[in-house]
């Protein structure tokens, strides 16, 4: 029998992509591997790439003025704006605040979520949780990131895989004007014992720019151990679907929308192999946009309701995780 937590309405979505589009055909070219091959290891066509004066703040801005406008409001009605992030626009400070400014938001709170590619749906979780405790009546929830700022060009394990891109959610308490969904169910989850399998080594407190006005050497660029990430989004992917249907109280079988984390198609086949949900029922966009971190599961989700495929009564589940290492996931309605 399914359970409920809480419900809000949905009443704007949006999205944002830089312009560059950057196919296989042209990054074999530059890494010397062939286009089938790199569709084969990734399921990826093209990605789309910040360009210099692309930020998380920008993309961010674009997103929710279109999820502003579908919704019929004005930032001015926002109590509070939530960005995910893991490439802010500065290390210090937040991003949030001036992503709220760039938009006009200027009467509502702003923080940043960093949950790395599992930091979309955190961000969900955490909206949906503050609407149900009373105090705020709209929030809006922006996820944005630039991870092919901080990749380098030679490095095949990341070039393949990362995109650019944003995304926006206007959400609003119980009995708002947007369409109704009910939360079944939330998790998050996080193992620090993996921290280090992807990161960018600079910049924190650990390798600061500077020591003692002494420039300090770190790689800025990101680190990734392909296999033990690989190994962990399959594992810890099936482990989220599958809580969240028990703590949901629904059966694989009653999931109509399965929205993963767009990590590689060929750990996305991986998981389909061992689901007992349909193929047809997963919502997979990445070889349109690659690994866009934590605008990954919401831009699919904001393509999967813009389709007009949701209907009322289905149930959609959100399955995301990343570094940290961090998972996330929700069990969704749609009423």
């Amino acid at each position: 029998m399914e359970r409920e937590l809480s419900r809000f309405a949905l009443r704007g979505v949006g999205k944002a992509l830089p312009e560059r589009r950057l196919s296989n055909d042209e990054l074999g070219r530059v890494l010397h591997t062939a286009p089938e091959s790199i569709r084969e290891r990734t399921g990826i066509e093209q990605r789309r790439i910040a360009a210099p004066e692309d930020t998380a703040s920008s993309l961010g801005a674009e997103a929710a003025m279109q999820a502003l406008r579908r919704a019929e409001l004005a930032a001015e009605d926002l109590d509070l704006v939530l960005l995910s992030t893991y490439t802010p626009d500065h290390l210090l400070c937040p991003t949030g605040p001036a992503l709220a400014h760039r938009i006009g938001a200027h009467r509502a709170g702003a923080f940043d979520v960093n949950g790395a590619c599992s930091g979309g749906v955190t961000a969900l979780v955490t909206a949906s949780a503050l609407l149900a405790g009373g105090g705020f009546q709209r929030i809006l929830v922006v996820t944005s990131d630039v991870t092919t700022k901080y990749i380098r060009p030679d490095d095949p394990k990341t070039r393949l895989v990362f995109g650019d891109g944003a995304s926006a959610l206007v959400l609003e308490a119980q009995g708002g004007r947007g369409a109704p969904w009910t939360v079944l169910a939330n998790l998050l989850g996080a193992d620090g014992s993996g921290a280090s399998l992807f990161r960018v080594a600079a910049g924190g407190s650990v390798h600061p720019p500077m020591i003692n006005g002494v420039r300090h050497e770190a790689s800025a660029s990101v680190e990734m151990d392909g296999r033990a990430v690989f190994r962990f989004g399959v594992d810890r992917g099936m482990r989220v679907m599958n809580e969240l249907c028990e703590r949901a109280g629904v059966r694989p079988a009653d999931v109509r929308w399965l929205v993963p984390h767009q990590a590689n198609l060929r750990m996305l086949n991986s998981m389909i192999g061992r689901s007992e949900i349909p193929p047809e029922r997963w919502v997979i966009n990445i070889e349109n946009y690659g690994n866009t971190a934590s605008s990954s599961v919401p831009l699919a989700l904001t393509e999967l309701i813009e389709s007009g495929r949701v209907r009322s009564g289905d149930v959609v589940l959100l399955v995301a995780f990343g570094a940290g290492l961090t998972w996330s996931g929700m069990a969704l309605r749609a009423d």
